[in-house]
């Protein structure tokens, strides 16, 4: 599912500032000045255009609430989605068809996903809970699963989302993807590395709604 809920905080300042000559009486005649100090020249005695005496503007974009994110993802992602691709496991690749569903709960506060296979080897399902944490400018993800594993990922643009979990395997990182090929289609994979370096493919799907 994809969240694009990055945060903009734009500032723009603009100040144009001007001189104009000192009130001090200065001695007749071209080129006169007062004792120790140079002529004026043109450019000192320039009067400011009305720019000069214009305040400095700015303009900020509102920071991205937790209400506001999860509306946005909430318009875009609830419903059920039909995804067919393999959901891999100790024998490999198996082909696999999976539903996922998504809807508010929790009085709104977080989105639910239920993943669940319908056809294949590897018979997982999984619910999770994500939310958008204002202070950190971060999607936050908690996961469960029907293996008696649980992770914790968190996401900065709702595409990517990086955690850790643990389960029957031990303890893992984790990383999944979730990317918006069209209005109501998308790609999504979920990858573990037990080094952090090496990953392995968990599920790799086409979901349309």
């Amino acid at each position: 599912m994809v969240l694009r809920t990055s945060v903009f905080l734009i500032v723009a300042i603009a100040g144009l500032f001007g001189c104009r000559a000192s009130s001090s009486k200065w001695p007749e005649g071209p080129g006169a000045a007062p004792p120790g100090r140079q002529a004026p020249t043109p450019e000192s005695q320039a009067v400011p255009d009305s720019a000069a005496a214009k305040a400095s503007t700015s303009t900020v974009e509102p920071a991205i609430t937790a209400s506001s994110a999860l509306v946005d993802a909430t318009e875009s992602l609830t419903g059920t989605w039909t995804c067919s691709g393999s959901v891999h496991g100790p024998g490999g690749a198996s082909p696999s068809e999976v539903t996922v569903t998504v809807r508010p709960d929790l009085d709104k506060a977080w989105l639910r996903t239920d993943f669940v296979v319908l056809s294949g080897e590897y018979k997982y399902n999984f619910t999770s809970y994500r939310t958008f944490d204002a202070a950190s400018s971060k999607w936050v993800n908690v996961i469960v699963d029907n293996l008696g594993g649980h992770a914790r990922s968190s996401s900065t643009d709702g595409v990517t989302w990086l955690g850790e979990s643990s389960g029957p395997m031990g303890e893992m990182k984790i990383m999944d993807t979730e990317n918006a090929v069209s209005p109501g289609m998308m790609k999504m994979r979920g990858q573990y590395s037990l080094d952090g370096r090496n990953w392995s493919t968990g599920y790799d799907l086409s979901c349309k709604k």
